[in-house]
């Protein structure tokens, strides 16, 4: 029988629960709890590809699984660096579990000042119990540590000041946007208040382009990207999700990300090799090609800024010459 041959993949997103206990505005998942006994176990990451780059574990709420502990372990096998995204509820989970492991990377949630967190979480003291994990993260002296925001019409007007305070506290602050997709359980998110997301999003992006961190200089260019996702326009750098990520969902199925739903094979069937290298993997992979969804969520964007380095790099370029020249960056689109 023929078989391929692909390059191993150097990132994955492993999804260990559908269970959370937010109940967000912009994500359905909560609704549609995996259920304990279904749900992937330690031992069926073994086959996964050693020399990974990045690994990030999300759910659902990661921190519900009582053998988090488990997984990174195994992970710390596969991947140099891996990082928890959490709404930092759990503060003495989280806190425990970097002990552990004090390299490990930890992102929390939250979408805004507390009460547009609370409100799109849907979770009481949601934000109080974020900030103070955060706090004890950093007491801790932990390094790869931080927040991030999904925007959407909601909580727009509190980015800059969220960002504000992840400056302050000497955070990592990220930011994404709402989307629509199988995984979210969401097909209504929609994105109405263009003149504030491009007037916000400016702000942001010119104060990156301003820091002495390459990095932010780079998040800027996320950020433009997240704006041209608003305006309903073609994706800025080619998807290869199912080629250099994968997805590992809590039943164990491959897939190429969270927005596709068609899976390569079943981690608890098949060797991760033996799925990677099938006939199924490829035809996901065509699938992926013919994608008109145009996402733009940081798990298919940040490898592809890798790969495509010279693109985001001649954007940088150009809009830090534009700040030097005291003229504004080249963010809002408008077609």
């Amino acid at each position: 029988m023929f078989t391929y041959t692909v390059s191993l993949p150097k990132e994955a997103i492993i999804v260990i629960t559908y269970r959370c206990n937010a109940r967000c505005h912009m994500c359905n998942t909560w609704q549609y709890p995996s259920k304990p006994e279904d749900e992937i176990q330690p031992s069926d990451l073994e086959s996964l590809p050693t020399n990974m780059v990045f690994c990030n574990i999300t759910g659902g709420e990661p921190f519900i699984r009582q053998d988090i502990g488990e997984f990174i372990n195994v992970l710390t096998k596969k991947a140099k660096r891996i990082v928890v995204s959490t709404n930092g509820y759990f503060t003495d989970r989280v806190v425990k579990l970097t002990e552990q492991y004090p390299a490990l990377g930890v992102r929390i949630s939250i979408e805004g000042l507390p009460a547009a967190n609370d409100q799109l979480r849907g979770i009481k003291d949601g934000f109080d119990h974020g900030i103070r994990t955060l706090m004890e993260l950093h007491r801790m002296g932990r390094k790869d540590i931080g927040f991030g925001i999904t925007l959407s019409d909601r909580n727009i007007l509190d980015l800059m000041e969220l960002y504000q305070l992840g400056k302050a506290m000497d955070l990592e602050f990220a930011s994404c946007v709402v989307h629509n997709s199988y995984y979210f359980h969401k097909f209504d998110n929609t994105i109405t208040k263009l003149d504030d997301f491009d007037r916000e999003l400016q702000k942001l992006i010119t104060d990156l382009l301003k820091s002495k961190r390459v990095k932010n200089w780079f998040r800027a260019y996320l950020n433009y990207g997240i704006i041209n996702y608003a305006h309903g326009n073609k994706r800025l750098l080619p998807c290869e999700m199912g080629t250099d990520v994968f997805c590992l969902d809590p039943f164990g199925n491959i897939m190429p990300c969270n927005g596709l739903d068609m899976s390569m094979g079943n981690i608890k069937k098949k060797s991760f090799r033996e799925i990677w290298n099938s006939p199924e993997a490829q035809k996901v992979r065509e699938a992926v090609k013919e994608c008109q969804k145009e996402c733009w969520m940081v798990g298919s964007v940040a490898p592809a800024m890798k790969k495509y380095i010279m693109v985001p790099t001649l954007w940088v370029l150009k809009n830090k010459i534009r700040l030097a020249l005291g003229k504004d960056v080249e963010a809002c689109l408008k077609q």
